[in-house]
């Protein structure tokens, strides 16, 4: 009978040192599930929060294509990649190149797949390896994307074929990693954001098959100096991340841009000059709202660079205003354009796409779609990756019982908002009245948990 105690001692540690690695992550995974937010917000501690996803608001934002878990793919697979070329060369050195050749394309194919995430959240087709079957997509593309497609496998499937029979005392845990990386193709049964566990598990089986074929590296020559190697493994390491991460960009070249209604509204962050014309090349933009009051002391420094790309492309903009006594009339023609088809598509953003442009939306869904007030704050919820601030609560107090005062009164969810604002004074609403009172205009009149003026706008 043949004698395992060698390869089993040798294969021992390993096994431990994965099980303390995949027991650690899985709880991580867990907890962003499972422990709950809570906590005041700083700004208007009085203020009470809840929930309304199913799962912590920040689990979503791991699951949101480009965020967290394809960034730790991008650097597995990076890591992998480096490895499987060293050891392809080392092999090689040799005589034998063995199935370095299989690890190559692996990780090839994985590094693309991380660095392209899908969906993309503005609905452009991207360049994910799924584009091959995209007929939207042009035809240079996904004939590229094939051919790779076709070149790693042949390259896979000849070096197997060249090493059939070769035995490798790592492969139960080869096949569990190789397992956890085809779970990012298969939805997931388990409870759970969109995505998430897919994710998770991606980045699992990238990082376990990294790890197995940095120990299964073939030692360098002895004559060769080991230090420019080592250099230039790093070098190449940090190259294919950095190329990965670019490649994230190339595909949302705005921060946080998604699809609001498609082919009419998106939400972004505050745009660059560079990305604005990606995007712009991608959905045709013919009005831009920026709702972050760019007349104070926070001005974004990016600020010069969409001005200068709305005058040269002729595009319609519209700023928030300085001065609360015309935030009434911007909102409302914000909602007006949202509905007028010469205004679309139209770029909506604030400078984060934390606060103001989600809070927008909410308020879009909720007006204009007639959306309920539950299915507002969980979109907002999943897109922020944090409970809205108390500042969209005193701000959905103060807006929609004016604009639809019977729906908002007979939503459970709204009345939830005013309870949770009960006693908690309105900033915005001292300052329109300071404001008011500096043009000799009646004050305002309070009613109840909202404030309207004595004499109602048109």
């Amino acid at each position: 009978m043949m004698n395992l105690r060698g390869p089993m001692a040798r294969i021992g540690p390993l096994y431990a040192a994965l099980a303390v690695f995949g027991l650690v992550n899985l709880a991580t995974a867990l907890g962003l599930l499972i422990v709950p937010e809570d906590g005041p917000d700083p700004e208007f501690p009085s203020v009470e929060r809840r929930v309304y996803n199913p799962f912590p608001p920040r689990a979503y934002r791991w699951a949101e294509p480009g965020d967290t878990l394809d960034k730790i793919g991008i650097y597995a697979a990076s890591a992998g990649l480096v490895t499987a070329t060293l050891g392809w060369w080392r092999s090689y050195r040799r005589g034998s190149v063995g199935r370095w050749p299989v690890a190559w394309a692996g990780f090839a194919a994985a590094w693309w797949q991380a660095c392209t995430p899908w969906p993309t959240p503005d609905g452009w087709h991207g360049l994910n390896w799924r584009v091959v079957f995209e007929p939207s997509a042009p035809v240079a593309l996904r004939l590229a994307l094939a051919a790779a497609a076709l070149a790693l496998g042949a390259c896979a499937v000849a070096s197997i074929w060249a090493t059939r029979g070769a035995f490798h005392r790592d492969g139960p845990i080869v096949w569990v990693a190789l397992g956890l990386t085809l779970v990012r193709f298969v939805p997931a049964p388990i409870p759970g954001p969109p995505g998430y566990w897919p994710r998770w598990c991606f980045a699992w089986g990238l990082m376990i098959l990294t790890i197995l074929a940095i120990r299964r590296l073939p030692p360098a020559e002895p004559a060769r100096p080991r230090s420019l190697g080592l250099i230039l493994s790093v070098m190449a390491g940090i190259g294919l991340c950095l190329g990965g991460r670019w490649l994230i960009w190339y595909q949302r070249p705005i921060d946080r841009l998604r699809t609001v209604v498609p082919g009419r509204i998106y939400l972004s962050a505050m745009p660059t000059y560079r990305g604005l014309e990606l995007a712009h090349n991608r959905h045709r933009f013919k009005t831009i709202i920026n709702v972050f009051n760019e007349h104070g002391p926070l001005r974004s420094p990016r600020l010069p660079g969409e001005l200068r790309f709305v005058r040269q492309y002729g595009l319609r903009y519209l700023g928030s205003p300085g001065d609360p006594l015309q935030a009434d009339a911007f909102l409302d023609e914000t909602l007006r354009l949202a509905q007028d088809p010469d205004a679309w598509p139209i770029l909506v953003h604030c400078h984060g796409c934390m606060d103001r442009s989600p809070a927008w939306m909410g308020i879009y869904r909720f007006l204009v779609e007639g959306r309920p007030m539950v299915e507002v704050l969980r979109e907002i919820e999943a897109h922020r990756g944090l409970r809205p601030k108390a500042s969209v609560t005193l701000l959905y107090n103060r807006v929609l019982p004016e604009r639809a005062p019977e729906r908002y009164a007979a939503d459970p969810v709204a009345r939830e908002l005013i309870e949770f604002a009960h006693g908690t004074p309105d900033p915005f609403l001292a300052e329109l009245d300071r404001a008011r009172r500096g043009v000799n205009l009646p004050p305002l009149r309070r009613v109840g948990q909202r404030d309207r003026p004595e004499h109602r706008r048109p």
